[in-house]
């Protein structure tokens, strides 16, 4: 049985009106980042307010200083050591964004420590204050971002902490524990915070990342000034509560569901709702675990910012098994309809391979088209569902194309795209000018053999000490791999052109009014390309990975491109580029580049 995608009814509201703000980028920061000026961040192109540019998650600038014509004359002007994210050696793993407000600039490097630099003499970097809230050096670093609300800076962390910094001085506000710790049925035992926080509407939007660590993905609301937590939602549903009908296992498969949400979501102000998506169900490899369609993993959700409550959903993949989650970046966009009418979309790469075109008031799907050069897993989507052609609602364990579907006692078999496949955490760019939506990717395919899940009881919990672990997969993945750039029609959903490229982009996109865009690649490459022809028109090698996205700003009537460099390049030299001499000899680092003319 499946549930109902119109879960309430919709909210309705106006779009706020587009005032003038104030010309001055140092007297607009001056009063602090509001509800007013996140809603119409786009009159601001010399700061970047949130995450991925706007609440729609364009990441496109109007700045056009930079443009094809003098592209070749950008050069690096200054850099900033985020020592602190690598002083237990190894490589960190920056993989968000800086914010810019009135020349001053606010990152975190991993362990959550923040930096507040100046950034006003366009030739250095002055780093202000930094303010380290003493994560544990034995966590996963990573960071995807940080969010600005009123006179405040908002992180939170690896070890499931959000705190409110103070953003003249670094002073901590608060500090809550938020993610929960101390899971009985999880091997880690905790939960943690990966994507960027969201400001909305005097809220902090977090959302829980460690689903594939056998622990239910949530998003939750907190209150800005004071961290007391306003609501939670799960998105693997507990007995009793809608969807769990879609859980039919013997074990309590729910409580290890997954469904983990690492990358942040969108805001749609006339709705008010919070657009997100899901990861993989876990076991992620042994769908015979957990028979059923394993709402609400692999799926994207409107969230009531309000009370929390499902306003729509649509799952792309029912009983998925191949770690084709979608929590990636829903992008918002609106285009024109019948009879002069504005049909509002939320677009999506999806990670297995196709690009979607979902109707973001109910969430019905409108299209979809593959967009990675080798899909094997299904042999398309249906034009009315969107579900992949295959999906039989009568069925437990979706058997889809059994040469491709990786099942308990079937002989190693290869499937398209790969497990890193399509796009993942790294922002698209819609150019709203062109409407032009743009995505870097990852391409290949993978072959694997799974083995059965071990329940610890019938209560719950997985056996991690069993051969297939805690994902069902035995041994190591093989993989083929290489990466893309592509452009999108957003007004059809039609693939435009496609540049292949030796790796994995994993940076993302930043598209601008001059004509270009703008990336990172692993082995260490600032790019730049025509947004046309998608043609490298300049790049410079700074010796150290990107998995972070570019952002640009402007002060004192000049146009800057930034970017923080400091991926890790190790586990793709081992999986699918083996051999390969540039990236087995990749320097460790974590760098702020910043460039101009």
């Amino acid at each position: 049985m499946r549930l109902s995608k119109a879960m309430t009814g919709l909210i309705g509201g106006t779009v706020a009106a587009m005032i003038s703000l104030p010309a001055s980028a140092e007297q607009v920061s001056l009063n602090g980042v509001s509800q007013f000026r996140l809603e119409n961040a786009d009159k601001e192109p010399e700061n970047w307010l949130t995450v991925f540019q706007n609440y729609s998650s364009h990441r496109f600038s109007r700045l056009d200083q930079i443009n094809r014509d003098n592209v070749a004359n950008l050069r690096p002007v200054f850099s900033v050591p985020i020592s602190t994210a690598i002083d237990t050696g190894g490589n960190a793993q920056l993989q968000g964004a800086p914010l810019v407000d009135g020349g001053m600039m606010f990152f975190e490097d991993g362990w959550g420590t923040m930096y507040k630099v100046d950034v006003t003499s366009g030739d250095r970097g002055t780093v202000l204050w930094k303010a380290d809230p003493g994560v544990s050096r034995d966590e996963s670093r990573r960071t995807r971002g940080i969010a600005m609300w009123g006179d405040k800076v908002y992180g939170n962390q690896v070890d499931g902490r959000v705190m409110a910094i103070d953003r003249s001085n670094g002073e901590f506000i608060w500090d809550e524990q938020i993610a929960r710790v101390g899971i009985e049925w999880d091997f880690y035992g905790k939960e943690q915070f990966t994507s960027a926080p969201l400001a909305v509407e005097g809220k902090l939007i977090v959302s829980q990342a460690f689903g594939d660590a056998a622990t239910r993905g949530w998003a939750a609301a907190l209150d800005m000034e004071t961290g007391a937590e306003l609501w939670r939602t799960y998105t693997v549903p507990a007995p009793g509560e809608p969807g769990a009908e879609t859980w039919l296992d013997d074990h309590n498969a729910w409580k290890t569901g997954g469904g983990g949400m690492w990358t942040t979501g969108s805001y749609d102000v006339e709705q008010r709702v919070y657009i997100a998506g899901t990861g993989n169900p876990v076991p992620m490899f042994d769908p015979e675990y957990r028979p059923g369609d394993n709402l609400f993993t692999n799926t994207v959700i409107a969230f009531d910012i309000d009370d929390g409550s499902m306003k729509w959903y649509f799952q792309y993949v029912p009983n998925e098994s191949w770690d084709y989650d979608e929590q990636g970046v829903h992008v918002l966009i609106d285009i024109p309809g019948a009879n002069g009418s504005v049909k509002k979309t939320v677009q999506h790469f999806g990670r297995n391979g196709f690009f979607y075109v979902l109707d973001r008031t109910n969430g019905e799907f409108i299209n979809g088209e593959q967009y990675v050069d080798n899909l094997n897993w299904t042999a398309g989507l249906d034009p009315k569902t969107g579900l992949p052609v295959e999906y039989d609602p009568n069925l437990a364990v979706q058997t889809f194309i059994p040469e491709t579907h990786f099942m308990r006692g079937d002989p190693v078999e290869v499937a398209c795209p790969n497990y890193h496949g399509g796009a993942r955490w790294q922002p698209p760019a819609l150019n709203p000018n062109t409407m032009l939506l743009y995505q870097g990717i990852s391409e290949g395919c993978f072959s694997m053999k799974v083995e059965p899940v071990m329940a610890l009881s019938p209560d719950g919990g997985i056996d991690n000490d069993a051969p297939a672990g805690r994902n069902g997969r035995i041994g190591d993945a093989a993989f083929d791999r290489y990466g893309a750039i592509l452009s999108v029609n957003a007004l059809t959903g039609e693939l435009v052109r496609k540049n292949n490229q030796p790796y994995d982009n994993l940076a993302g996109i930043l598209a601008t009014a001059g004509g270009l865009i703008f990336s990172g690649t692993l082995d260490g490459s600032v790019t730049a390309y025509n947004d046309t022809t998608l043609q490298q028109m300049w790049h410079f090698n700074t010796g150290i990975s990107f998995k972070s996205p570019p952002i640009t700003y402007a002060f004192g009537g000049k146009q800057y491109i930034a970017i923080m460099a400091g991926g890790d390049a190790g586990p793709y030299a081992s999986r699918g580029f083996e051999g390969d001499p540039v990236l087995a000899n990749m320097n460790s680092g974590a760098m702020l580049f910043v460039f101009a003319l």
